[in-house]
């Protein structure tokens, strides 16, 4: 039998960390609008190699929006398994500087050519735009029970 050791570097098997933050403000929560793919989501992206959550969640704040955050609590965490294998862990956490991001030009951040528009958005106005599909759900549940979403460290 010959080992091959291209299987694990297939996409099928590739596992990705993803840190999102959470800002609510009067019944609205804060969103992007990518620049390709036309859907909004929560601020945040992809983990580097050797960074922790909470570093990689403040550097891609601040690169793509140009606001120091106050990251709070981990508030959510979910495993997604694609149909192509590709295993993506999110995990969100509050965003206790709510105001510092009410007026954002994104045109004054090194990454802010990644998104169209940002804001806070009632999710009724952008329906079917966002991602995850649960983001509804999941911020009722928010609202009107915020501890089941406080999670350990």
């Amino acid at each position: 039998m010959s080992s091959d050791f291209s299987v694990f570097q297939s996409s099928e098997l590739f596992i990705t960390a993803k840190v999102r933050g959470v800002l609510i403000k009067d019944s609205k929560i804060f969103l992007c609008k990518l620049a390709h793919g036309g859907f909004y989501c929560l601020p945040g992206g992809t983990l580097e190699p050797g960074e922790t959550r909470l570093e990689g969640l403040r550097r891609e704040i601040i690169e793509e929006l140009g606001v120091e955050p106050k990251i709070g609590p981990l508030v959510y965490s979910h495993e997604f398994v694609r149909s192509n294998g590709l295993t993506t862990y999110d995990f969100w956490y509050a965003i206790e500087n709510v105001g510092d991001f009410e007026n954002i030009d994104i045109s004054k951040a090194t990454h802010g050519f990644e998104h169209e528009e940002v804001g806070f958005y009632d999710l009724a106005s952008i329906a079917g735009q966002y991602k995850p599909i649960r983001l509804p759900e999941l911020l009722e549940i928010w609202n009107r029970e915020p501890e089941k979403f406080i999670q350990p460290e």
